[in-house]
């Protein structure tokens, strides 16, 4: 079968990833960070909203209902492999990473993001329940985990098949041109609206991307280099991709440093 972008046939459970990420609630991760959880068996997610009701002498009759919040919970059951694929962000991250939290009376919270069908719900979540092993003698060894919203103003439920009400744009872009003193931190930065969130960021330094293993800021919007020297002089840009593939490049900034 063709991979036709109008298929609408039925989503069957292994077609339903669940990814994870490290960080703060602050910055929510590029493409390149979400990693998916492992060999899944289940997946759900429940809104579980919380109601309180109504009923006072004037409501006709009928008890009337009012949503005052939602419980959301994503749940997932997954097999325990003798070693986690690399790909992967793996049972053996997960279960260390919670214990290391709890030893240090940390909450252990991640990014998580689940797409069903077109809806793509993510959110800064902690783990609300894990079970690291579970299974007989005979059986292959499972682990469930549980993840709560821990920061509400994080959560992100996006339509897929929605058109983007805006194209991707700059809001803000770089100079053409910026001065700096050697030894000092030069700080370039973009600002990106409109398109389908997330965003991922690619600096590029002339024609060579810039590694985010020497320089992670490479994969952020906001890219800083260390007490600059003469040999960084050079042009700078940045490209933007956003979850749909959209991509938009900066402006050309040529950076010129003075000894």
């Amino acid at each position: 079968m063709a991979n036709c972008q109008n298929s609408n046939e039925r989503v069957f459970g292994s077609a339903t990833v669940l990814e994870l990420a490290y960080g703060c609630p602050d910055t929510r991760p590029t493409e390149d960070d979400w990693k998916a959880l492992g060999a899944g068996t289940s997946k759900g997610l429940d809104f579980a909203p919380n109601s309180v009701t109504s009923d006072a002498d004037d409501t006709a009759g009928w008890v009337e209902n009012i949503i005052t919040n939602a419980d959301a919970t994503i749940s997932f059951d997954g097999e325990v492999r003798k070693h986690d694929k690399l790909d992967q962000f793996g049972y053996g991250n997960l279960v260390k990473y919670f214990t290391d939290d709890i030893n240090a009376k940390r909450q252990p919270t991640l990014w998580a993001r689940i797409a069903i069908g077109p809806i793509e719900f993510s959110g800064y979540m902690v783990i609300s329940n894990l079970t690291p092993a579970d299974g007989g003698s005979n059986d292959i060894i499972t682990f469930t985990v549980e993840f709560k919203v821990s920061d509400g103003n994080t959560v992100q439920v996006v339509n897929t098949d929605a058109t983007p009400s805006t194209p991707l744009a700059f809001a803000k872009d770089l100079p053409a041109t910026k001065a700096a003193d050697a030894d000092n931190d030069v700080v370039l930065d973009v600002e990106v609206v409109g398109g389908r969130p997330t965003y991922s960021y690619k600096w590029f330094y002339g024609s060579t991307l810039i590694d985010t293993t020497i320089n992670p800021t490479a994969a952020t919007a906001t890219l800083v280099n260390r007490a600059v020297t003469t040999a960084s002089s050079g042009s700078y840009r940045c490209e933007v991709t956003d979850s749909d593939g959209n991509k938009i490049t900066s402006t050309t900034c040529v950076l010129t440093v003075t000894a």
